[in-house]
């Protein structure tokens, strides 16, 4: 399920925390009826809540000040494929591989849980929870290949989202036209591929219905995608390289 940023979450706990353990002095009086709220106050206590605030929003910022990697070029999102997501979906497929025992074929993440965007330059952990800011974890699936042509239809339908180890044709209504697994095509419906994703999506949200169809289902909710990204970019870093990502189309439009 989608969450809060990090930083409105320390807020919301500093708040309740405040609450708790000095209701006589912080607790919020409310105004109003049964349905509709007037005002809300808290008029006393206003200074030493703004430099607990205060307090509390310089230790986000030394969370996520500290630089983890660089990017190349600017990664940037748009649809059909885009940079930013070919280098998500790919670093999903990679990584999810070290937490199956058996072989990854796909890794798909949408569009819309891609909330910002990486400049070229450094990169902080602020920056990755800009781009993930929700609590998703990575879900393991297998869908048959009937199952994956209907979930690459639903990407054509809504013109693509982020995809790894397959390529897409589609028109530019959004028929889908063909599918390749590597470098096979899919015309074996009953053949089976693991697909890496979210637990979100693993739920057959935001249009992708197929991935709720899926069997043998493994969902780490310790691992979230942000993790997974972040340890993803550090390693690069630790081996002298540079985020870098491309169109290269796997999916492409066809007049």
């Amino acid at each position: 399920m989608k969450k809060v940023s990090l930083s409105l979450f320390v807020l919301s706990v500093i708040v309740i925390l405040l609450a708790l353990y000095y209701p006589e002095k912080y607790a919020p009086t409310i105004e109003g009826g049964n349905i509709k709220v007037v005002a809300v106050h808290c008029d006393t206590g206003a200074v030493e809540v703004r430099a607990l605030l205060k307090r509390g929003m310089e230790k986000v910022d030394s969370i996520k000040s500290p630089i983890i990697g660089e990017a190349a070029v600017d990664l940037l999102k748009y649809q059909p494929e885009s940079p930013l997501m070919n280098f998500a979906a790919d670093a999903l497929l990679e990584m999810a591989q070290r937490y199956s025992a058996v072989k990854v074929d796909i890794a798909i993440t949408n569009k819309g849980g891609l909330r910002s965007e990486l400049q070229k330059g450094v990169i902080t952990f602020g920056d990755i929870y800009a781009v993930f800011p929700f609590e998703n974890t990575l879900a393991m699936l297998t869908l048959s290949g009937e199952q994956l042509w209907q979930l690459c239809s639903e990407i054509a339908s809504v013109g693509g989202e982020a995809i790894s180890g397959m390529r897409i044709e589609m028109t530019p209504q959004g028929e889908l036209l063909s599918v390749y697994v590597g470098d096979e095509p899919l015309d074996d419906f009953s053949k089976m591929y693991r697909v890496a994703t979210s637990d979100y999506l693993a739920q057959g949200n935001d249009k992708m219905t197929a991935l709720a169809l899926g069997t043998d289902r493994v969902v780490l909710y310790d691992v979230t995608l942000r993790d997974i990204m972040i340890q993803y970019i550090k390693e690069l870093a630790e081996g002298g390289e540079k985020v870098i990502a491309e169109c290269d189309g796997r999916i492409k439009i066809i007049e």
